[in-house]
């Protein structure tokens, strides 16, 4: 995985419909609140960036995608807390790493129309496989989430780019091609 590649074109996939993530993301963040619409709305942002990394044009109504897969996105959020709450129970390493690992997690529920424990497991396998990559790649985006959470209202931009990186590399790493191509910041 080349994780310059990665977030270069992430962010010219986040340049090219930034509206839309930026509206989306504040949907999703504000509709949190009302915790109940916290797995669907994250869902949705994720579905935004799998449309984006096909070129497909991102609409902001998008993000309500996942209220279409409520279920689904519900469980896979209760069974990833369960994991992290295990994880991070026993002296703190073992949550960190689980963390780690999971990044892949929600690009696979939509990617791959999982269920939220196949997606943790498949994320885990691949996190495991390419443990240094996703290292670097989760320690770079937790640097860019602590500058954007200093930052009034950088959240609407380090959510939806973050969500892209992780959707991006995800396809890197499941060997699957978007039905576009992207090369170095470039949508053929």
């Amino acid at each position: 995985m080349q994780i310059e590649t990665i977030m270069t074109d992430s962010w010219n996939i986040f340049k090219n419909n930034i509206v839309a993530y930026i509206i989306g993301a504040l949907i999703a963040v504000i509709g949190s609140i009302f915790i109940i619409t916290i797995a669907p709305l994250f869902y949705g942002l994720t579905y935004m960036a799998v449309r984006g990394i096909k070129g497909e044009t991102v609409e902001i109504n998008d993000v309500f995608e996942g209220f279409n897969n409520f279920i689904r996105s519900w469980v896979f959020v209760i069974a990833a807390v369960i994991l992290l709450i295990i994880g991070y129970f026993f002296l703190i390493i073992p949550g960190i790493i689980l963390s780690i690992l999971i990044i892949y997690a929600l690009p696979l529920l939509v990617l791959r129309d999982y269920g939220g424990i196949d997606a943790i497991k498949e994320s885990i396998n691949l996190g495991k496989e390419n443990f240094t990559d996703t290292l670097v790649l989760f320690v770079i985006i937790i640097v860019l989430n602590a500058i954007g959470d200093s930052i009034p209202l950088a959240f609407a931009l380090v959510v939806p780019y973050t969500i892209i990186c992780y959707t991006l590399a995800t396809y890197n790493l499941i060997g699957e091609s978007p039905k576009t191509t992207v090369v170095a910041g470039e949508i053929e």
